[in-house]
């Protein structure tokens, strides 16, 4: 009763050989066809209202016509805008309705979603960081417009969720929990960050390894009384990535997705594509967040 989430339609966001690319996704779906049986979980065309849960109306209105008016990044050149961008970045934020719909009718229990663009820098009225729309935010509303009360929030790239944290930072029935490197962009998600009592950031030092990274964990909320998990799974953590220092391993990932999947219970539980660049690190970290999803259900 595993989910999974991709469209070929995902390519079409055109960076080129920037860091975040189409490779990334179409690798991922390569090994997932290859190795695993799971249940798709079609895409959807939504409506540009629909983004308004999370986002202002006005950043959408520009984005929607950007390209055409000759805008070609959102606030610096590692955020791309190319002709078919704001498309695939409304089909990727609204398509994690979808897998929410899923859960609600007892076809799935778990999900990934293999999404680009990522989301998890998108605040209010901007994108940032290779993000358009914040598809995170959008999959807690519409779980919580359809019965998920609360939402627990876990994000895991190695750069702080601070779209993330700015749409929900004064919400008491989302809790976002975020644990990044403390030197690494983008500068935001001090420990002190607490919005209403529901932001948590645990921030951690240059070339952490794996024992100091999986007892931070421990930090879960266990207080908050979650109806569903949706994780920002970024997988630029790794050793062999190239744009953080921090230092784990794939047994140390495998670790980590346990200890949410233990955490997560008998609740739904949803893992969204967010960073990770080196292919061979990614493709291969997804693979172990499945595998554990699939070992965990049996």
């Amino acid at each position: 009763m595993i989910g999974y989430l991709y469209d070929s339609d995902f390519s079409l966001h055109d960076t080129g050989e920037h860091l975040e690319n189409r490779h990334r996704t179409e690798s991922i779906d390569e090994m997932v066809k290859e190795k695993y049986e799971l249940i798709h979980i079609p895409t959807r065309v939504g409506d540009k209202e629909e983004l308004c849960a999370v986002h202002d109306i006005s950043y959408i209105d520009w984005i929607e016509n950007g390209y055409e008016n000759g805008i070609r990044n959102i606030i610096s050149a590692d955020t791309i805008v190319s002709s078919e961008s704001y498309d695939v970045a409304l089909k990727a934020a609204t398509s994690t309705k979808n897998v929410i719909t899923a859960f609600k009718e007892g076809i799935i229990k778990k999900a990934f979603l293999n999404l680009r663009p990522p989301g998890h820098h998108a605040e209010v009225i901007t994108g940032q960081g290779f993000c358009i729309f914040n598809n995170i935010a959008m999959m807690a509303r519409y779980a919580q417009d359809i019965g998920y009360r609360k939402v627990l929030i876990i994000d895991f790239d190695v750069h702080h969720g601070n779209g993330t944290q700015d749409i929900f930072y004064d919400d008491e029935s989302v809790f976002f929990i975020s644990f990044h490197e403390r030197n690494n962009y983008p500068f935001t998600g001090s420990e002190d960050e607490k919005g209403g009592g529901f932001t948590k950031n645990i921030p951690y030092k240059d070339n952490i390894e794996d024992d100091e990274f999986l007892a931070l964990f421990e930090q879960l909320p266990k207080d908050f009384d979650f109806d569903i998990v949706l994780v920002s799974a970024g997988y630029d953590l790794m050793s062999d990535e190239l744009i953080s220092s921090a230092n784990i391993s794939y047994e140390g990932l495998s670790k980590m997705v346990e200890k949410i999947l233990e955490f997560t219970g008998d609740k739904p539980i949803a893992f969204l594509l967010e960073g990770g660049y080196n292919i061979n690190s990614l493709v291969k970290s997804v693979d172990i967040t499945i595998e554990n999803m699939v070992n965990y259900s049996q």
